[in-house]
């Protein structure tokens, strides 16, 4: 009788999974069709059936985890038949009611910029609510990530007018959907984090496994001078590097400006020996000898464009002004200055790069050098808004990151990660398949290599973290750094312990390190270091991103185990005890996997649904992500599927699941969505 319920729900399970994958392929998906709202409440009732013909109900955690699910289902069950979710339209004094059982108007919407930029911080909508006889109920602001509430109502902001005088909100009315939702995510949060200890201090569970707990808790250029190309010297053209630049909607040094142009002429931060200031001052006051030697062949029209942007002076947003709203706005010496700058300040910007220039014939460097301390002490000086807002960064923000300009060598990290990876891979699956072992001193040296790599990654993002401002978690390549760091850490800490093939550990974590960084230097050479959208300024995000990544880094794990599980067992018929071994480490990573993975899907929705209103959107990503859970979770039911338990299985299954991972993380960008990653 129980098979034939395990069966029936693998079935159901199964279904599922594949009625979720063609819903994201389709070009008009059917999350509202009557039939795959069936669809979920019998994956519910199967759940509620196994609960009770199993009687997990002996398992409080596991019980718990099975109802949180049917929560979760029915949450989403009762928003979908009770809530309410509609636009409304403000102009300022204007009361509007609507379907509302209260009057709404808009005081004022004001867009918050960055100080001293033209970047969007965050929109502001000003409100009031008032009864039929106009007493007021309440005063608020509604910003991004800060909604208001009002008896079951939630308000959130969705467009503005352009001329500022106006705004759409976002009404939403859940009374049901939202409370049972949360209370599911935090039962089923709650049963997993039980399920997690109790197996952890359970003395049947390896030792490796601990290791994993452990972690997770601790989580929660060229020398050749070319003489034929003239530049300044080295020396003094760092010291155009170190002047400020509105560049990529905020304030940096002029030296990551010159890393970016660099890159996006030549592929690289240097170019003949030529560091990037001295490339900047090259094309600034010798564009003649430089002109042709650009690499980009197949970004011609990009290139083309930033060059001729940067001779004719728009890229230089070099001059802070005073507007006359008391901001501070940076400009280049041919922008429109204020009527009101006196005389010496416009001469002083309008002339000031001419007479860089003649000092540059001249070979007059001292005379440079002082002029150039002229502009610095300019912009320190007018960089300040008339409400005393500086929009410069701290003096430490700024030689943090002229530091993380000079270190930040993400290519070297994936090339030498990918090749010691390899190399340790090849020697574990040659030792291990004609049955030797490994000398100590293959295990310590991969070990300190793996320490060496994870050391220079985790001082470039604490470097990243700094100049950034917030947690560099936002794009994609930030997101591929992270994942290497944890797949460095992982492996660092597993190794050192004891009962582990610590080699193969070791190799894994580097391989799927290189591959991480790999893609991320692929994707943008050089990510630029940009502020914050206003919906991505929450505590929320780190949080998120971090769980899924050390999920995925896990999962990774198992993929490149399981690899070299099959491999030592075509050319070892008499390997299956270091196989099963190996399949062994696997499941010690398997279920704070899928846990991590849980909780970050938790964690995103929960920010969702402060942000925007919904706690679940059907969005590709979102989708995916639930797919993968769904079928990394399939193994975990060892009573449903026997056959996966079995090492050899259990290695190909993780091979073949790391496919909705590689959808998830990639595949989804294409079907675009919300959640597509930016470089």
């Amino acid at each position: 009788m129980k098979t034939n319920i395990h069966r029936i729900s693998l079935i159901v399970w199964i279904i599922t999974i594949l009625t979720l994958i063609v819903s994201t392929l389709v070009k008009t998906p059917f999350y509202d069709k009557w039939w795959f709202v069936t669809l979920l409440f019998i994956f519910a009732a199967s759940l509620v059936f196994s609960i009770i013909k199993e009687t997990t109900w002996k398992n409080p955690a596991v019980f718990g985890t099975h109802i949180a699910i049917v929560l979760i289902l029915l949450g989403g069950f009762l928003t979908y038949t009770t809530s309410q979710n509609f636009s409304m339209h403000f102009v300022e004094n204007e009361p509007v009611k609507g379907d509302l059982p209260f009057f709404v108007k808009l005081h004022k919407f004001d867009i918050v910029y960055y100080p001293g930029t033209m970047s969007h911080a965050d929109y502001v909508s000003y409100v009031t609510l008032t009864d039929d006889d106009g007493n007021i109920l309440k005063e608020d602001m509604i910003s991004m990530n800060n909604i208001l509430k009002y008896k079951g109502f939630r308000f959130f902001n969705e467009d503005f007018d352009e001329d500022l005088k106006g705004c759409t909100l976002t009404v939403q009315h859940d009374p049901w959907g939202i409370a049972v939702t949360y209370l599911g995510y935090l039962l089923l949060a709650i049963s997993m984090l039980v399920i997690f200890i109790k197996n952890i201090v359970g003395k049947q569970v390896p030792q490796y496994a601990k290791t994993i707990a452990i972690l997770l808790i601790m989580m929660i250029a060229p020398v050749a001078n070319a003489n034929e190309l003239k530049t300044l010297p080295k020396d003094v053209a760092a010291e155009i590097g170190n002047l400020y630049i509105y560049y990529g909607g905020r304030i940096s040094p002029m030296q990551t400006f010159a890393k970016d142009f660099t890159v996006k002429l030549y592929g690289s931060t240097t170019y003949q020996g030529f560091t990037p200031e001295q490339v900047l001052a090259g094309w600034m006051f010798y564009p003649t000898y430089w002109k042709g030697t650009e690499r980009q062949v197949s970004k011609r029209d990009e290139v083309k464009h930033l060059v001729e942007s940067f001779q004719t002076g728009a890229l230089t947003k070099i001059y802070p002004c005073q507007q006359p709203d008391g901001t501070v706005k940076w400009l280049s010496p041919n922008d429109n200055l204020p009527e009101k700058l006196s005389d010496d300040e416009w001469i002083f910007i309008r002339k000031s790069m001419g007479y860089l220039n003649e000092l540059v014939v001249k070979q007059d460097f001292a005379t440079l050098s002082e002029t150039l301390a002229k502009i610095k002490a300019y912009q320190r000086k007018n960089g300040i808004a008339a409400d005393g807002t500086t929009s410069l960064p701290s003096d430490f923000r700024f030689k943090t990151e002229k530091i993380y300009n000079v270190w930040a060598k993400y290519n070297y990290v994936a090339y030498l990660s990918l090749f010691f990876g390899i190399v340790f891979f090849v020697i574990f699956c040659v030792f291990t398949a004609i049955g030797k072992q490994m000398s100590k001193f293959i295990a310590n040296a991969s070990l300190s290599i793996n320490w060496i790599i994870f050391v220079f990654l985790t001082f470039l993002i604490i470097l990243r973290w700094i100049v950034a401002g917030y947690i560099p978690l936002t794009k994609s390549a930030e997101t591929q750094h992270f994942m290497a760091w944890v797949s460095l850490l992982i492996a660092g800490v597993m190794a050192s312990r004891k009962k582990t093939d610590g080699v193969n550990v070791v190799a894994t974590g580097l391989i799927v390190c290189g591959l991480m960084m790999l893609v991320a230097v692929m994707s943008s050479k050089n990510p630029k270091i940009t502020p914050l959208v206003p919906v991505l300024s929450s505590p929320l995000l780190g949080m998120h991103v971090a769980v899924i990544m050390i999920a995925y880094a896990l999962l990774a794990f198992m993929l490149i185990n399981g690899l070299a599980a099959v491999i030592i067992r075509i050319f070892n018929k008499d390997s299956m005890p270091a196989v099963t071994r190996m399949a062994d480490i696997s499941h010690a990573m398997h279920y704070p996997a899928v846990m991590c993975l849980t909780l970050g899907i938790m964690i995103g929705a929960v920010w969702a649904n402060i942000s925007w209103g919904t706690y679940w959107a059907w969005d590709p990503k979102e989708t995916w992500s639930l797919i993968t859970l769904m079928v990394y979770a399939i193994a975990l039911h060892k009573n449903m599927t026997p056959g996966l338990q079995k090492p050899l299985n259990f290695h190909i299954f993780n091979i073949l699941a790391f496919l909705t991972v590689l959808m998830t993380y990639f595949g989804v960008n294409l079907l675009g969505g919300m959640h597509a990653y930016g470089s």
